[in-house]
């Protein structure tokens, strides 16, 4: 026998029972038990809503409860056509006229509504009650032009139209009274922004047919001479409009008007406008520039006429006549007919059409010129 002594084993032990291994502990990094904060649940919130697509709803019960006030009132509005549009009482008109004066004050939109309305229904039927609150009916009429709520905007770009459309001239000297300093008491330019920059197609379509209206209404020239500083404007849109509208008006204009007016000045700006990158620009420059080429010609021709005349009779002197003009309240005389055309043609009058284009601009503008007129 050997001299070492066995264990015997003891109850419960099993002969090939071995000790169980116990595995490494890590040290876990230390996690927090506090509960998360109103923010963290918000933005658990905000995170799973975005997810799922349901924003809206996450951000009115985040924190449990449902959107509380009155419900939003529903309001139609008519759009009411000028030709719709019914007469005072004859002994009521000044005081329906200053009860729509204090509506267009209101912060109430549908009062404001009210207000354009009763300043459209005098222009039409009471025009001589209006005409001389004009200066205190306009600025709150431009007051909505420039809503943001497109029903109170397009009512007051309607009344525009209507102003227009019945005082004409006397609507001059408040067209653009701001001008490019003070752009916000502009009428003219809030226009030209409207149909430039609203999203609602119903408003661009009403203040296109205002512009169109003024065009039409007023003198040419002083439609004209208000538009071209806008010509450069920078917004793309904005000079779309006015390329627009700078048509519209030289075309109320014959020839010799538009030539009296000013070729030089127009066919500047014809010639950057016809390679403007919006589409709408270039096509209403080639129509004034169209307008243009035959205004010049028509001079040219009425010059060689005027010079073959004189030829003829030698020893006459010829007299132009003169037309008094009043503009914004100051007269001048400037030369009338024909006359006045070749007078301030000068020396370009005896010129082509292509060499009075290559004389007057750039070589790139007069290139794009006479590649879009000769067409």
């Amino acid at each position: 026998m050997s001299g070492k002594h066995k264990r015997s084993p003891k109850h419960g032990d099993s002969p090939s029972a071995k000790e169980p291994r116990v595995a490494p502990q890590m040290d876990p990094s230390p996690v927090s038990d506090s509960n998360p904060t109103e923010k963290e649940i918000a933005a658990a919130e905000a995170a799973r809503a975005r997810l799922h697509g349901d924003q809206t709803n996450a951000a009115s019960t985040s924190h449990g409860k449902l959107p509380d006030g009155p419900e939003p009132i529903v309001v139609d509005v008519d759009y009411v056509a000028s030709s719709q549009l019914l007469p005072f009482e004859s002994n009521t008109v000044s005081e329906q006229l200053q009860a729509g004066l204090q509506h267009l004050e209101s912060k109430d939109w549908t009062e404001a509504i009210q207000g354009l309305n009763i300043v459209r229904q005098t222009a039409i039927h009471h025009k001589h009650t209006l005409e001389p609150l004009l200066a205190k009916v306009l600025p709150l009429v431009l007051k909505s032009v420039k809503s943001l709520r497109s029903s109170l905007c397009k009512t007051a770009v309607m009344c525009v139209a209507d102003l227009f459309a019945v005082f004409g001239n006397a609507m001059v000297p408040y067209m653009d009274t701001g001008s490019l300093t003070r752009p916000a008491n502009s009428l003219l330019l809030q226009l030209l922004l409207k149909a430039s920059s609203n999203d609602k197609r119903f408003v661009i379509e009403e203040v296109l047919l205002s512009l169109t209206t003024m065009a039409k209404s007023v003198d040419p020239a002083a439609c004209l001479d208000r538009l071209l500083p806008y010509a450069a404007h920078k917004n793309p849109k904005v000079r779309a409009q006015v390329a627009v509208v700078l048509a519209a008006a030289a075309q109320q204009m014959a020839p010799e008007d538009l030539a009296q007016y000013g070729n030089d000045r127009l066919l500047k700006v014809g010639g950057d406008l016809v390679t403007d990158n919006t589409p709408d620009a270039r096509t209403a420059a080639r129509e004034l520039l169209a307008m243009l080429r035959k205004s010049h010609e028509t001079v040219a021709s009425s010059c060689s006429t005027s010079d073959g005349e004189k030829e003829n009779s030698p020893g006459t002197g010829h007299q132009p006549n003169t037309a008094t003009h009043k503009v914004d309240g100051a007269l001048a005389a400037r030369p009338a007919g024909k006359d006045a055309a070749i007078s301030d043609e000068g020396s370009n009058s005896g010129k082509t059409w292509e060499s009075y284009c290559r004389s007057m601009l750039a070589p790139s503008a007069a290139a794009a010129v006479l590649k879009v007129v000769n067409k």
